[in-house]
């Protein structure tokens, strides 16, 4: 209750220093896990896309932050769950597959950083071999514009994405990656930036 109401109170700061206008939010499933998959270019974007979407997300978040006095803290309760990057991290997939089975929602960012406007883009095949793993849609969601005080910020939520593992074995990481490229370059599309 105390994280839906603020959410609530965030979701109002949210409109009044940023113009944010969320379409097709219709495209978000109601019930059951999902993976949301979003472009990652500011801090704004983790608080911002939280509380304007109709679900909680749990975010998979740098480990660093979790070090942080209060802010760790601030995070666990959240429902955000750390994980080591630069390297796969089995205990973090393990962890976005146990939030996945109880039907919740997970956000991931599929460069696994922040990458401002102007950096290459490249995703990491973890996205997709979390959806493979589990058998949740990626739901990719794209912010768009630039956050400065009162400027427009548009959050566009495209149509869920399946993966598919071949009926007996796994997916390549090649195959794992070259989906989640996939999914990055509709995010990217959808943002304007492709």
């Amino acid at each position: 209750m105390l994280y839906k109401f603020l959410s609530f109170l965030l979701r109002i700061f949210m409109h009044l220093i940023f113009r944010v206008k969320v379409s097709n939010i219709e495209n978000f499933p109601k019930e059951g896990p999902v993976i949301v998959s979003i472009n990652h270019t500011s801090y704004w974007d983790v608080p911002l896309v939280g509380c304007m979407m109709p679900r909680k997300l749990h975010y998979m978040a740098k480990q660093d932050l979790f070090k942080v006095p209060l802010l760790g803290g601030f995070m666990k309760w959240v429902g955000a769950f750390p994980v080591a990057r630069g390297k796969g991290d089995i205990g973090a997939i393990r962890t976005a597959l146990e939030v996945l089975n109880q039907g919740k929602v997970v956000a991931i960012f599929p460069e696994g950083r922040r990458v401002k406007k102007g950096m290459e883009h490249s995703a990491k095949p973890g996205v997709a071999l979390i959806a493979e793993k589990s058998g949740a849609p990626i739901l990719p969601i794209a912010i768009g514009g630039t956050y400065r005080l009162f400027a427009r910020v548009p959050i566009t939520v495209g149509e869920p994405v399946w993966v598919e593992a071949p009926e007996k074995g796994h997916l390549s990481s090649d195959e794992l990656k070259e989906i989640s490229s996939g999914v990055l370059h509709t995010i990217l599309t959808m943002a304007g930036e492709a």
